[in-house]
């Protein structure tokens, strides 16, 4: 983790020379890491550049900083994964997927519901969901150096997967034939991205996974010991992008 705090913000909050935080970025730099003026910071457009910036003007209205250099980061992983994940049954396993997915090196997250899906949450209480999910995916992305912000996406109900599978995609299931590391053998080197699909507690259903392996996915296995919705996501991106960061 860097010691210099890290903001995301939108394309035009940045201009050739300087940098002028949203107020809620600016709330946090001056009220809750107490920033001053000549310290430094650095800022990202979830573009894969890192703007390295010093601190000129820390006001109650008004967070600006100066753009000293810009570089292109080294924490992004080559291969953009995509976690497909089934929504478990409560709030804090889909947290340990985003937070902990993030860290490691996830390009986004597809939240929708499986057959076995337990939780069928409603569209109020989903807007506030989504929006805590994107905070927690943002607050992550800024502690672990990422220049690019994952995107944090809702599919709803979804039948036999039929938009979520295709080339380059995974699918979990423990009775899998195909161990995850032979998988990783057969997917092309120049393969830029690929679909991790995660199943809830239960995991997907034969259906399910005959149908995603009928649509071009690798129906994969983790090996023989049955894993947690949260924790089969967090291994299984791991193993891949230590072969394939």
């Amino acid at each position: 983790m860097s010691s210099v705090p890290r903001f995301f913000v939108a394309r035009n909050a940045v201009d050739s020379t300087q940098v002028i935080l949203s107020p809620e970025d600016a709330h946090h730099a001056r009220s809750v890491l107490r920033l001053r003026a000549g310290e430094a910071i650095e800022v990202c457009l979830s573009d894969g550049l890192v703007h390295y910036c010093t601190l000129t003007e820390v006001e109650a209205g008004r967070v600006a900083a100066e753009i000293n250099q810009s570089g292109a980061s080294t924490a992004e992983p080559r291969l953009r994964i995509t976690v497909v994940q089934a929504l478990p049954k409560n709030d804090d396993k889909v947290e340990q997927v985003l937070q902990h997915g993030t860290e490691i090196g996830a390009a986004g997250f597809f939240l929708f519901l499986s057959a076995r899906s337990v939780a069928r949450p409603d569209e109020a209480r989903l807007k506030k969901r989504m929006e805590r999910w994107r905070g927690i995916v943002k607050a992550a992305a800024q502690q672990s150096g990422r220049a690019s912000l994952p995107e944090v996406a809702w599919g709803g109900s979804t039948s036999g997967l039929p938009v979520l599978t295709g080339d380059n995609a995974f699918v979990l299931h423990e009775k899998a034939s195909v161990p995850l590391r032979h998988a990783l053998e057969n997917l092309s080197a120049s393969a830029p991205d690929l679909k991790l699909l995660v199943g809830p507690e239960g995991g997907f259903t034969e259906e399910e996974a005959a149908d995603a392996a009928s649509r071009g996915a690798v129906v994969v296995s983790l090996g023989p010991r049955v894993l947690r919705t949260e924790t089969a996501a967090l291994t299984a991106l791991a193993q891949i992008l230590f072969v394939r960061d």
